[in-house]
């Protein structure tokens, strides 16, 4: 068994980094956090069981409960048997010294007669044939494109709105999947290239191949394209610098849209590449290890290096999207979004909480018309989408994808996500399916 070796300096640093990576940023100074517990009809609800964080109490006879944390923001979640759970995020104070107050307005729980649930009837099975093995899809206007193996052979395939075949385009065997470009190309990748797809009247064509690496290399960077101009994203120093650069469509003349970067991160890992002899750029161009001791064997650097590579150089997460005719960055690593113009004029920023809400997968998913933002959440491999207001950030609806665990490369269409199920007990074979999403403008 290998285990990670590095010197006592170095291994503190790395101790910061994960804990900072896996849990954000965190106020730690002891808050008291007392409130209300009330319900529709502005009652007050006793029994409530209340958790924040690793603190637990229930509300008392007269709704009102007090908890101390020392760990903000972090997720609050009320309880009752009578009412619909309630989920908050709840910030640190503004000054250290103040007590947070808290308001719950709890929701009664809808009558046997008036529930609406997602069932097994309600998730479709978009492509009914048991023999098709699903490698991959993408939404397109009102069509699917499939990705898929029949009988041992290989095709993309035209799906109409309600998953009729429209037409078959045989393809070579073992495809990877599909990429997206930044202008709404779509290409099929293969391990070693990689080739443009055209929709024509009711057919499918397909341009000659290029080189996957050095194609990626100029479609990958590029994030969303207007008329106007289009938006690069850059990463600098161990993935923990983001740049979007703005490059005018006639001019090519570049500029700075945005840029987040951690920079204890940055410091923290530039000992540990010195420490391993990892090969990539440092945060400072002048840094030179000091003389400390370095008594790793090649094998235990070597060790270090598939430990950089698979997790400490996981990027920041802060996406950049077009939705409703407007830029928005969501910036995790500071708790904040910013909006901006199509044509990259700064409005306005405002501070998002909804990351912190417990089994975030650091991903965001905006559906396929551009106007709705989820954030995805998973547990025992079910998966939560909660729909968040991209113009405020908040909450406003909750869907779990209840009949399939793992369920990948979702996409989400009108009110419908659509995904892939990956039988956990049978690779061979994936199936596509679609499950209606609460309808909330």
């Amino acid at each position: 068994m290998n285990y990670l070796c590095i010197s006592d300096k170095v291994w503190k640093s790395i101790l910061t980094v994960l804990l900072l990576s896996f849990s954000g940023a965190v106020y730690s100074q002891d808050v008291v956090v007392t409130g209300t517990v009330m319900n529709e009809q502005n009652q007050r609800v006793s029994g409530v069981e209340i958790k924040l964080g690793a603190a637990n109490v229930k509300s008392n006879s007269k709704g009102i409960f007090l908890l101390r944390t020392t760990n903000l923001p972090a997720q609050l979640y009320a309880k009752h048997p009578l009412y619909n759970d309630y989920f908050e995020i709840v910030r640190a104070p503004v000054n250290k010294d103040d007590t947070l107050k808290v308001e719950i307005i709890l929701e009664g729980k809808e009558t046997e007669l008036e529930e609406v649930t997602v069932n097994a009837s309600q998730v479709i099975w978009v492509y009914e044939k048991k023999n098709t093995h699903i490698i991959d899809f993408a939404l397109y206007e009102k069509e699917i494109l499939l990705v898929c193996q029949e009988n041992h052979k290989y095709f993309l395939r035209r799906l109409d709105s309600i998953g009729r075949k429209i037409v078959d385009l045989p393809i070579k065997k073992n495809p990877v999947g599909l990429y997206a470009d930044c202008t709404g190309g779509t290409h099929l990748v293969y391990s070693d290239s990689i080739f443009e797809i055209k929709f024509i009247r009711n057919s499918i064509g397909m341009l000659a191949g290029h080189s996957y690496e050095e194609t990626m290399k100029v479609l990958s960077p590029c994030i969303i394209s207007s008329a106007d101009n289009f938006i690069l994203k850059r990463l600098g120093p161990h993935n923990k610098l983001i740049e979007y650069v703005k490059i005018d469509w006639n001019t090519k003349k570049p500029s700075l849209l945005y840029s987040t970067s951690d920079r204890q991160k940055m410091r923290e890992l530039d000992d540990f590449a010195m420490e391993n002899e990892i090969a990539v750029p440092v945060s400072n161009p002048n840094y030179k290890r000091g003389q400390q001791a370095n008594n790793l064997t090649d094998r235990q650097k070597w060790d270090n290096q598939q430990f950089y590579n698979q997790i400490l150089k996981k990027p920041l997460y802060a996406p950049i999207f077009e939705i409703n005719d407007s830029i928005f960055i969501f910036d995790h690593f500071k708790d904040s979004a910013l909006v901006y113009s199509i044509s990259g004029k700064y409005i306005r920023s405002f501070q998002i909480s909804y990351h912190y809400f417990e089994n975030w997968k650091s991903e965001l998913l905006i559906n396929e018309e551009k106007t709705k933002l989820y954030a995805k959440y998973e547990i025992n491999g079910l998966v939560t989408l909660r729909q968040i207001n991209p113009s405020t950030g908040k909450v406003v609806s909750l869907d779990v994808l209840e009949k399939h665990i793992h369920p990948i490369n979702i996409q989400i269409r009108g009110n419908y996500a659509y995904y892939i199920y990956n039988h956990y007990l049978d690779n061979s074979i994936h199936y596509l399916y679609k499950q209606p999403l609460k309808n909330i403008p």
